[in-house]
């Protein structure tokens, strides 16, 4: 890190909202991460604006000769272009949150909000494995799923800003309930809690008994890291479970890329860390799910490549262009 560097002397800030965690780093016009600092996502929408704007402060201030230019916040959910956060099944009490309205009073600098999966898509079209590409589309897997679609190198936003949900696509009409309230979303079957969701319904028939011994048979404390080491372990069951996700994820795949005909699709999330488990099987059964995959060119699949920071980066991204343009 070079803090005498004048070419540095501007940097962005981008906050990434999450299910469990905030993070917020400062981001400088070369791409270098000065600071960053992460924090347990509160529930209320009060204390969600407290946290981000302490955050944004704690950050500001340990960046000496740099000067702020704005504040880009990523959160999961649907949010509008004036910056409002009409639904996010994971913070329920923050739906209806006007982020950018609330929090610019705090700050001294302009606030720009979007989804936090078109931050991410932002990252790895600048650094990441959207790098000259036109068509593409950005999934990451982590407690629930979000999306961002990339077209003509740009991330769609749509007439509202809310394009880019395919984790509340309906696959199953007898499925479980879903976070958002609906019944067999996507998400239910591909995300880390559709990996749970897999696992009891695994347990609930018969299945699995060597994790349920690991948890004291206290089931409700079997978490998606107990299947993916299992798994690792050679257990045949949790083998099963892992086969059963990694349908499901290409299940989802298979239906946007039907729709957009991406050139590429991204992966990214906390799930992403097993994807030399999980990776293989799904490149598998989304061959055998996409309509024509024998007739059209390979649609490739691969993680991520600006990592779990990409959420935040992309944020701070979204806010340095915002201020310059």
């Amino acid at each position: 890190m070079n803090l005498t560097e004048a070419s540095f002397d501007v940097v962005s800030i981008g906050v990434d909202i999450g299910g469990t965690k905030t993070l917020g780093l400062a981001l400088t016009g070369s791409g270098e991460i000065l600071v960053q600092e992460t924090r347990p996502t509160p529930q209320n929408s009060d204390q969600i604006v407290e946290c981000v704007a302490t955050l944004f402060h704690s950050l500001a201030n340990q960046l000496r000769t740099y000067r702020v230019s704005a504040l880009g916040i990523g959160v999961a959910g649907l949010v509008d272009k004036n910056g409002q956060l009409h639904r996010a099944p994971n913070l329920a009490d923050a739906d209806g949150l006007k982020l950018q309205r609330s929090i610019e009073p705090l700050i001294d600098v302009p606030v720009y909000v979007d989804n936090d999966a078109n931050c991410a898509a932002r990252a790895e079209l600048i650094r990441g494995a959207a790098r000259n590409v036109e068509q593409a589309l950005l999934v990451t897997l982590g407690t629930g799923i979000g999306g961002a679609v990339i077209s003509d190198g740009k991330v769609a936003r749509g007439a509202e800003g809310m394009a880019g949900e395919p984790g509340h696509m309906l696959v199953d009409p007898n499925g479980p309930i879903c976070a958002c309230g609906m019944q067999g979303c996507w998400e239910s079957y591909a995300s880390g809690t559709g990996l749970v969701n897999l696992a009891t319904q695994a347990v609930s028939a018969g299945r699995l008994s060597a994790i349920v011994e690991d948890v004291g048979g206290e089931v409700e404390k079997i978490t998606g890291e107990h299947v993916t080491a299992a798994a690792r372990k050679g257990d045949e069951e949790a083998i099963r479970v892992i086969d059963a996700y990694s349908w499901w994820v290409a299940v989802g795949l298979a239906n946007c890329a039907a729709l957009i005909d991406p050139e590429i699709i991204i992966l990214g999330g906390g799930l992403i860390e097993e994807w030399e488990l999980w990776g293989p099987r799904v490149r598998t059964a989304f061959d055998q799910l996409l309509i024509g995959a024998s007739q059209r060119a390979t649609v490739r699949i691969e993680p991520a490549a600006a990592g779990e920071l990409a959420g935040a980066v992309g944020a701070a991204l979204l806010a340095a262009s915002e201020a310059v343009g």
